[in-house]
């Protein structure tokens, strides 16, 4: 069981840490910054916080 500013802190961290790596990814080989792989990186990350943020916050029985 998480405490709230546990919770807080991992996503706080992951948020920005998984924004500053998805960013890096998100350039082309000319250098060029591709805003729709941005996006869908982005969403993927979020997506990928919220499942693991339900699984370590359900309450054990």
């Amino acid at each position: 069981m998480w405490d709230t500013k546990r919770q807080i802190i991992w996503l706080a961290v992951g948020l920005s840490v998984g924004t500053f790596f998805v960013y890096s990814a998100a350039y082309d080989d000319d250098r060029r910054f591709d805003r729709d792989l941005f996006i869908f990186m982005e969403m993927l990350l979020i997506l990928i916080i919220l499942v693991m943020f339900y699984i370590y916050s359900r309450k054990k029985k």
